[in-house]
C-alpha cells in the first residue's frame, strides 16, 4: 500500500512539471512573438473597460495634434508609441485613419479599441491614393456623387474599428474638391482639416515635404505662437513616418522631434484638444 501511494505521488508530480514547463514554453513563445511586452518602453493593450478618458480641454490657445496616415500594418510600431505617449501625458489626439485594409490588422485594430476613449478617429481618404488614371490626389477632382460614394465606403469600413460616429474629415494631401466638400456636408461631417485659410485646416508641420526635413520642436512651437495671435487653435500636422527609417521605427528621431515637441508643447502652456471637440 505504502509503495502504490508512493507511486502515485511520483505520478502526479511528473504530471505537474510537465504543465509547469508547457506553460514555461508557451509564455516564452508568447514573448518572442510580442517584441513590445518585454521593452521597457512597451505598449501594454489595456481591456476596452480600463479606458481611462483623456478629456479635450479648449482654450484660448488649443492645439489640435493631427496624426495622418494611420493605416493597417504600414508603421505600426511608430504609430502605436505615438498614440501611448500622447495619451500618457493626458494629450488627446485626432488620427487620420486610411479606411481600406484596416480590418485585416487585427492587432492594430484591437490596440486602437483599447485607446478608443482617449483618441479621435478621423476619416483620411479612401485609399489615399491618387484617382485612377489621373495623376491627382484621391479627393483633389471628384464630383460629389463620386466623393459620396467614396466616403460611404470608407465609412463602412471604419465600422470594423469603432461604433463612434466619425465626423471629422482629413483630405489626402490636404486637397479636396468642391464635389467632396458638398458630400461631406451632406453625409454629417463637421470638421474638415485639410491646408488653407479653412478655420481647421492645419496650421504647423512637424516635417517640411518640398525639402524633406524634420522641423525643431522649437520652431513648431513658434509657428503656434504666431497663430494664437489670431485664432485660438493651432492644428500640427504629423505623420508617424516622419520618425522612420523607410518602415522601420527610428527612436532617435521619434525623441528627438515627437516626444521633445510633447513635452515643449506642454511646457508651452497650452491646452490640447480633439478636432471634433472645438467648437463650431
Amino acid at each position: 500500500m505504502e509503495h502504490s501511494k508512493s507511486s502515485e505521488s511520483l505520478k502526479l508530480l511528473r504530471l505537474a512539471s510537465i504543465f509547469i514547463l508547457f506553460g514555461l514554453m508557451v509564455t516564452g513563445l508568447w514573448f518572442l512573438m510580442n517584441p513590445f511586452s518585454h521593452d521597457k518602453n512597451s505598449i501594454v493593450l489595456l481591456p476596452e473597460s480600463e479606458c481611462l478618458p483623456v478629456a479635450s480641454n479648449v482654450s484660448s490657445r488649443t492645439v489640435v495634434l493631427r496624426i495622418d496616415d494611420i493605416q493597417a500594418y504600414a508603421w505600426r510600431e511608430t504609430s502605436m508609441k505615438m498614440i501611448t505617449d500622447a495619451t500618457d501625458r493626458n494629450i488627446p489626439i485626432t488620427l487620420g485613419v486610411i479606411p481600406v485594409g484596416m480590418g485585416e490588422d487585427t492587432q492594430f485594430v484591437n490596440f486602437l479599441k483599447n485607446y478608443s476613449c482617449k483618441i479621435e478617429l478621423a476619416l483620411h481618404g479612401f485609399t489615399h491614393n491618387s484617382k485612377k488614371g489621373e495623376d491627382v490626389p484621391e479627393f483633389a477632382s471628384y464630383s460629389k456623387n463620386e466623393a459620396l460614394t467614396r466616403i460611404k465606403e470608407g465609412q463602412n469600413l471604419m465600422r470594423s474599428i469603432t461604433t463612434e460616429p466619425i465626423v471629422s474629415w482629413v483630405p489626402p494631401l490636404n486637397i479636396q474638391s468642391t464635389g467632396t466638400i458638398e458630400a461631406l456636408s451632406e453625409l454629417g461631417f463637421t470638421h474638415s482639416s485639410a491646408e488653407g485659410e479653412g478655420k481647421f485646416d492645419m496650421n504647423a508641420s512637424t516635417y517640411i515635404y518640398g525639402s524633406n526635413v524634420l522641423v525643431a520642436p522649437e520652431k513648431v512651437v513658434q509657428s503656434c505662437r504666431k497663430v494664437f495671435e489670431t485664432s485660438s487653435y493651432c492644428i500640427i500636422m504629423i505623420h508617424p513616418q516622419d520618425f522612420a527609417n523607410g518602415l522601420i521605427h527610428d527612436q532617435e528621431k521619434y525623441q528627438q522631434y515627437y516626444l521633445e515637441l510633447l513635452d515643449a508643447l506642454t511646457k508651452e502652456g497650452v491646452t490640447f484638444s480633439r478636432l471634433k471637440d472645438l467648437p463650431l
